[in-house]
């Protein structure tokens, strides 16, 4: 089945990031559909370097076609999908103007178009950051999102498979299913599901094997899918030390959508943020 993965374009450098992980990810590339979507700055906004051509988005809601192929920063990031072997069938773009904000029209494009997952790259680091500072933009992030994220911080092309992060919540078996989903005609990646182990904890054998049924739903063959528990005191450390000693392309995690009773002390211990703020080398998909 065919993947339909939402690009966020912007600044030359983050747009760089976000392109090379999905190029660098995907050995099939013919499976996967690629929209690159460009927020325009709002209509009488200043323009910084790298948004040539906006004024022109800035004249309709949303350009999609050749109408928004024709502004450079998606002419640029399209023509180096289809150098990299991406089918031109398969890389589509769309430019919306920024009435909302970078992040709210992201959320309603992904949103509205039933993507897989969106892609950003270190920029939506910032967004998210930006995201934090006051509890309508905490909401959005933690309540109101329905869609995977995948955040590219510096990824390493020379990496490769999903370590899938379990406990007893919904959220992190959702992330097992997506990354099933998306695995699925991929296969130059295998999958490692990881339990970090409380002594106060449940028996993690129902969740493990709740995760291997979503694998094996999505075809993901037993051959493909191993375990480990580790006990440690920071799971988000212990994660991270992981990703980068065993070279993985992606973290995988559930995100919980309960708001917290002390937002701001509760945000900055949590483990997703943690992993948000410091991996480096793999993506990490985010998923509710």
């Amino acid at each position: 089945m065919e993947k339909h993965l939402l690009v966020a374009i912007g600044d030359e450098y983050a747009s760089s990031l976000s392109l090379r992980y999905v190029y660098g990810f995907f050995s099939r590339r013919q499976d996967v559909k690629l929209t690159l979507f460009y927020v325009a700055p709002k209509a009488g906004h200043g323009h910084r370097a790298g948004h040539a051509g906006s004024e022109t988005a800035a004249t309709a809601r949303c350009l999609s076609g050749d109408a928004a192929a024709a502004l450079p920063v998606l002419e640029k990031a399209r023509g180096w999908l289809l150098d990299m072997g991406f089918p031109k069938d398969n890389v589509f773009v769309k430019t919306c103007r920024g009435d909302q904000g970078i992040v709210k029209d992201i959320i309603k494009e992904c949103e509205a178009g039933l993507y897989d997952a969106a892609v950003l790259g270190r920029r939506g680091l910032s967004w998210f950051d930006e995201m934090f500072t006051d509890s309508v933009s905490h909401k959005i992030l933690w309540e109101a999102i329905s869609f995977p994220i995948w955040v590219c911080r510096n990824p390493d092309q020379n990496r490769k498979d999903v370590l899938v992060c379990l406990d007893d919540s919904s959220q992190c078996q959702r992330a097992a299913d997506h990354v099933g989903f998306i695995l699925s005609s991929e296969p130059a990646h295998d999958v490692t599901l990881l339990h970090i182990r409380d002594e106060n904890g449940p028996d993690p054998a129902p969740f493990f094997a709740t995760a291997r049924q979503s694998l094996a739903e999505n075809g993901i063959p037993d051959s493909r899918v191993r375990h480990r528990t580790i006990a440690a005191k920071d799971p988000a450390q212990a994660i991270l030390k992981m990703a980068r000693t065993e070279n993985f392309a992606a973290v995988a995690i559930g995100r919980t959508g309960d708001r917290p009773r002390a937002i701001m002390d509760q945000i900055v211990g949590s483990t997703s943020l943690k992993l948000l703020r410091k991996l480096e080398g793999a993506a990490l998909w985010l998923c509710k």
